[in-house]
């Protein structure tokens, strides 16, 4: 007696689901590289600035370039599923899937991206208030730009939200696909939850380097705005004239003198501790880059690079001959049995769940009749029964689903079955 296959859609729609993660981080990550081509010159010229420049840099290659090797891991995941499910194919566009002239009509097809080097943040543009160097000597003035910096935070707190719910398809597809067994499927789950894994932890990363970054900013700007204003008040304005004038041979009485150069001390003395603070924010900023730097690292070498050394090393090859040839015998034997015409041409639907094609196994126009014949261990709700449920309302047609005794239903679907939306009828396929 044969045994009842795994219904290939739920494949498919897995291998979707991981296409669409890669094309949606591919296009997170595109925007970013666009929007950081302008990101220079923001970290400033001052010693902090420096510091922090080369945290940030460091931990930001080690991102991007992990970040686009997970689109990769994606892509070849999508490849693997979809050429698991061809393997148990039963239907007439299996040799189209398998040969890849076309991809599932759940599956949009995979993109990867690969980002270029960050550009380096050193240098300021934020200008020097008048009479900076009387006040603070040889101590450089803090030119950063904490409005290009705080942009550059949001460009990775994107990327960073963007990967972080990556495995919100992914999960239920991958739990549909458990509910049925077949010797490949352990392996896929496996590499699935080191994916899932790996993706949680680096979209943390990514929003710690947003934080990081983020954080700086407004430390930053508060250090500038802070140091300005003091500059700006009438006493210290009139001590740095005063002392400007007996640079330059002006007599200026002892008494006058004195006091201008206590009112710049004392000036001098709250602008140090506002870059003290600065100081500070880029240890704690700089200590969190390097956390990003070693928690990438970390996902690379032990949620990534074991699938890429095992399940995904090389390309799944394609379904054997004689593979192909049972597949197709037994999905014609189904449709026989549950009285399909085989040689009647097969009509498309309108798809609401964005499939390319919906085609159901028989449509009779005459009966107002949809039928789907499936002969798998586990039926879910998938997006083919979906397109079929949709059509069946919006014409006023029955929807029949045939399966065989032993195939088991998702509580979703039966549901539906339960509520007279689907007129479900069971027959022998096995023998």
């Amino acid at each position: 007696m044969a045994e009842l296959d795994v219904n290939p859609e739920a494949f498919y729609e897995l291998s979707g689901a991981y296409s669409l993660a890669s094309r949606s981080a591919t296009a997170a990550l595109t925007t970013m590289d666009q929007e950081l081509r302008d990101a220079i010159k923001f970290s400033g010229n001052d010693d902090s600035g420096v510091l922090w420049a080369q945290g940030y840099w460091t931990s930001g290659i080690e991102a991007v370039v992990t970040a686009g090797k997970a689109t990769d891991v994606l892509a070849k995941m999508a490849a693997l599923v979809r050429q698991s499910g061809v393997n148990h194919d039963q239907s007439e566009n299996a040799d189209d899937y398998n040969t890849g002239k076309q991809l599932p009509a759940s599956d949009p097809g995979a993109k990867t991206f690969v980002h270029r080097p960050l550009k380096s943040p050193s240098g300021g543009t934020r200008s020097k208030p008048v009479g900076w160097e009387i006040v603070m000597g040889t101590t450089k003035w803090i030119d950063g730009n904490a409005d290009r910096m705080q942009s550059v935070a949001t460009s990775w707190q994107t990327v960073a939200s963007v990967y972080s719910t990556l495995d919100t398809d992914l999960n239920p597809k991958m739990t549909t696909l458990a509910c049925s067994t077949s010797e490949e499927i352990p392996d896929i789950d496996e590499a699935h939850k080191s994916i899932v894994d790996g993706l949680e932890i680096l979209g943390d990363a990514l929003r710690q380097q947003a934080g990081a970054i983020d954080g700086y900013a407004v430390v930053l700007r508060a250090a500038q705005e802070g140091a300005e204003w003091e500059m700006q008040l009438q006493t210290v304005t009139q001590a740095i004239n005063t002392v400007n004038a007996a640079t330059i041979g002006r007599p200026i009485k002892k008494v006058i003198l004195d006091a201008a150069e206590m009112e710049i001390e004392h000036s001098r003395n709250k602008i140090q501790g506002m870059l003290n603070g600065l100081a500070d924010a880029q240890r704690v900023s700089c200590g969190t880059f390097t956390a990003v730097s070693s928690t990438v690292v970390s996902a690379v070498n032990t949620k990534f690079a074991p699938i890429l050394n095992k399940q995904l090393k090389n390309p799944p090859p394609p379904t054997k001959p004689a593979t192909a040839r049972r597949n197709k015998l037994e999905g014609a034997k189904a449709e026989a049995r549950a009285g399909i015409d085989t040689n009647k041409p097969k009509e498309s639907i309108p798809s609401v769940t964005g499939r390319r094609n919906a085609i159901p196994d028989d449509l009779d126009h005459t009966t107002k009749r949809l039928t789907e014949v499936k002969n798998v261990q586990y039926q879910s709700y998938d997006n083919q029964l979906k397109d079929d449920m949709a059509y069946c309302e919006a014409n006023g047609y029955e929807f029949v689903l045939i399966t065989d005794h032993n195939t088991r239903l998702s509580k979703e679907l039966q549901d539906l079955v339960n509520q007279g939306k689907i007129k479900h009828t069971t027959m022998d396929f096995r023998s």
